[in-house]
């Protein structure tokens, strides 16, 4: 493990390279001005890049790589929990599972990306776990509802795909406030479930006050069925355009 600190910018690289065979874990805090980065590399199982900076910022980041190695398969688990809150500023998350027990489960190459950019405050909570089988971004527990919020003049961008082709996104850029509702994403060999999943009831939705736009994105290489009653192949594109509002009661879908 090695840390590079400075006064007001922080970068904390992590890896679990200092045991054969040991549980690995970092629990981070901060308070303050300036920036924090934070690189969290799992053996060759998973890796979260996490950056955080504004004029203030405070928050907590906890990661496991758990060095368990279920049913021999090869993978270990590994766990990504963050709050973060920023005051004009910007929040960064990548998720990547790096490996996967292919013969059974498919390929690795699945992530989970957030990006928040606000000239007000914005917060974002969350939670990832990934091993042998699948990624999965399960916040109940964690945070079940506005894991991403924002104000003023902001943008949000939030995605998560299971390989280079299939998966959903949502984009907001907006003058006012956004509070967005992803408590579950799923993933499972070839499919992969938006808004949903985990064994959890469904919890998705946005709720925004002002103008801007939404945008919402969804790809698939043989169907996309929806919470709200669409069903189609291939690619599924939803865009607002609002002045005073806009809000979404449940924008869960799935695809496979």
């Amino acid at each position: 493990m090695r840390a590079i600190l400075g006064c007001l910018v922080v970068a904390i690289l992590l890896a679990t390279t200092i045991g054969a065979s040991a549980r690995t874990t970092a629990d981070i805090t901060w308070n303050g001005g300036g920036a924090i980065g934070v690189h969290f590399v799992s053996d060759d199982d998973a890796t979260n890049a996490f950056q955080t900076g504004g004029e203030y910022i405070n928050g907590e980041y906890h990661a496991v790589d758990h060095d368990d190695n279920p049913y021999n398969y090869g993978v270990d688990t590994t766990d990504i929990k963050v709050k973060a809150h920023v005051n004009k500023g910007y929040i960064r998350y990548r998720f990547t599972r790096d490996d996967s027990h292919t013969s059974m489960y498919g390929d690795a190459g699945q992530e989970s990306y957030t990006y928040i950019d606000s000239y007000g405050d914005a917060d974002f909570a969350w939670h990832s776990r990934s091993n042998f089988a699948q990624l999965r971004n399960c916040n109940y527990g964690w945070q079940a509802n506005n894991q991403i919020h924002a104000t003023g003049i902001h943008y949000i961008y939030h995605s998560f795909f299971i390989n280079d082709h299939e998966g959903a996104e949502i984009e907001i850029e907006a003058n006012g406030q956004t509070d967005l509702t992803i408590m579950s994403e799923d993933h499972s060999g070839s499919g992969f479930k938006f808004g949903k999943g985990c064994g959890c009831f469904t919890n998705a939705h946005t709720d925004i006050t002002g103008e801007g736009h939404f945008i919402m994105n969804a790809y698939a290489d043989n169907r996309i069925d929806t919470d709200f009653g669409i069903h189609t192949d291939g690619y599924l594109g939803i865009y607002a355009e609002f002045t005073s509002g806009f809000h979404f009661g449940n924008f869960a879908l799935e695809g496979s």
